[in-house]
């Protein structure tokens, strides 16, 4: 392993940057020392037999007809694990030669650094476990029968001057519009993009509308680091890693939030929701020689990210009518914790995920409603509070607030198979008349004035004489009855039943 890499790895827990226009991508994953024997390989499998993957694949559960997008570096579709399987590497928003030409897709060259991270996400996404290791055996993807696009976010390390070449941070928006729109239903982003503006953050809000689930490494920085981004964003799952004996990962951040009242309570981000096996598994990596070795045990949060996605393929493919959001309470529900632990731990977030329950328990019967994107209360309440998600920034650059708007109580449920979406609502132009016609308008409309003034005052005169003829009523007020006039009209927030805007909390049942 080299020093840049070790540098790297360092430095993956970030914080996010506004304002920035470049975006600096560190993997998420630390790597062992090429394994190369048989012992060691099968070592690495225990996370396969923690969750009975191999059986869930024998049921038919592999994520057929389930798209999952990869953001990460190039990948190489070339190795044994992928040859066969359904991946397309797909963009580039990487210039490859300091802004000369657009950045490949798949390595041109010999596996270094930074391709070998891609290639071995995509082997635990959709490997098919036929690897170059002793007898032929790699890595068994989560979801081999998923269909995997891959997105390269920045390039192979340049040797010359020992640095990624990054991705140019203006298009970032624009590029995950794009990745939504070659329907990508789960989106897994293992590096840190180190970017953080309301610009990005809208671009999230329309996936999440769309019913994509985003799902994104914490990080390996230790406890004294912060979840790197975009765990900072809104509705991001940030999915931290754990050993076989159901510890955390030593290497696993530190979340912002101290404790569960904190976190069912506060809006902050930078959060883990989840743990997955993460320590020691078989990922795949670089050999000596700059050459693919499936035998390679690695640990660290990018594999855990990597299988929850896959896990989230199989779900999907199960149960095809829940939503992201379902899916996504499934996911952090069902999750299993230690006997005695909280509800949420600033570095486990809502436990370990489950197999088991999520593939045999019909997410449909969860809350169409976004879990995560305020505080974490929703995730454990009976009656989630839908949180406010604006999909389009103001003139002013920036996300409008839910107390700004009026809109806010009437918008649509993000993530379920009805959510219009805001952005070409906001976009639609206002109808306008000329002046002309305002003219021929004013003119009519004082003529039917003139008729209507003119016909009353005669009506008026006439009914003068028999007016006088009536007997006087009396405007006393009957008995028992009150004369304060009729009730005042019912307010919008008295006729929506609850407060508008953000809070994230409801009746919370731990």
């Amino acid at each position: 392993m080299s020093r840049r890499l070790l540098a790297a790895l360092a430095t993956v827990a970030v914080s996010g940057v506004v304002g920035v226009s470049a975006v600096t991508a560190a993997p998420a994953v630390a790597v062992s020392a090429p394994a190369g024997s048989l012992a060691d390989w099968q070592r690495g499998q225990w996370w396969v037999d923690a969750t009975r993957l191999t059986a869930w694949h024998e049921q038919g559960l592999t994520g057929q007809g389930v798209t999952i997008a990869l953001l990460d570096g190039p990948v190489a579709t070339g190795i044994p694990e992928l040859t066969g399987q359904d991946v397309r590497p797909t963009a580039s928003l990487c210039d490859r030669d300091l802004w000369r030409s657009w950045g490949p897709t798949t390595p041109d060259a010999p596996l270094d650094e930074t391709s070998f991270h891609t290639t071995s996400m995509a082997a635990l996404l959709v490997g098919s476990g036929k690897g170059n290791g002793p007898g032929g055996v790699g890595v068994l993807g989560v979801a081999p029968g998923a269909t995997l696009k891959t997105y390269a976010m920045f390039n192979t390390v340049d040797p010359a001057a020992h640095q990624n070449l990054d991705c140019w941070g203006p298009g970032l928006a624009a590029f995950l519009d794009r990745i939504v729109a070659d329907g990508a239903q789960i989106i897994q982003i293992p590096v840190s993009l180190d970017v953080m503006g309301d610009e990005i953050q809208a671009a999230f809000n329309r996936a999440i509308a769309k019913g994509v689930v985003l799902v994104a490494a914490s990080g390996n920085g230790g406890p004294t680091s912060k979840v790197m981004s975009p765990g900072g964003n809104a509705g991001v799952l940030v999915v931290g890693g754990m050993q076989p004996d159901g510890k955390v990962l030593a290497t696993n951040p530190t979340s912002t939030l101290d404790n569960w009242d904190q976190a069912r309570s506060f809006d902050v981000q930078y959060n883990i929701h989840l743990v997955a096996p993460g320590a020691d598994i078989v990922g795949g990596g670089l050999a000596p020689g700059h050459r693919w070795d499936s035998a390679v045990l690695q640990s660290g949060s990018s594999g855990a990210s990597a299988i929850v996605a896959g896990q989230l393929a199989l779900m999907k493919q199960k149960w095809p009518q829940a939503t992201g959001n379902q899916l996504l309470y499934s996911l952090l529900r069902t999750a299993r914790r230690p006997d005695g632990s909280a509800v949420w731990e600033p570095r486990r977030g809502f436990g370990t995920t489950s197999f088991e329950t999520t593939l045999t328990t019909d997410p449909g019967g969860f809350p169409d409603v976004m879990p995560i994107f305020a505080s974490m209360g929703n995730v454990m309440s009976n009656q989630p509070t839908p949180p406010f998600i604006p999909q389009t920034v103001g003139s002013d650059g920036l996300l409008p607030d839910a107390s700004a708007t009026s809109t806010s109580a009437a918008a649509p449920q993000q993530g379920s198979a009805t959510a219009a979406p805001e952005a070409a609502a906001q976009s639609t132009p206002v109808p306008r008349t000329s002046s002309t016609a305002w003219l021929v308008w004013l003119v009519g409309g004082l003529a039917v004035v003139g008729l209507l003034v003119g016909g009353g005052w005669a009506l008026t005169r006439n009914r003068t004489s028999r007016n006088e003829l009536r007997p006087q009523m009396s405007h006393e007020p009957a008995a028992g009855t009150d004369d304060d006039g009729p009730p005042p009209p019912e307010t919008a927030r008295q006729a929506v039943g609850r407060p508008a805007g953000r809070t994230g909390q409801g009746e919370d049942t731990p």
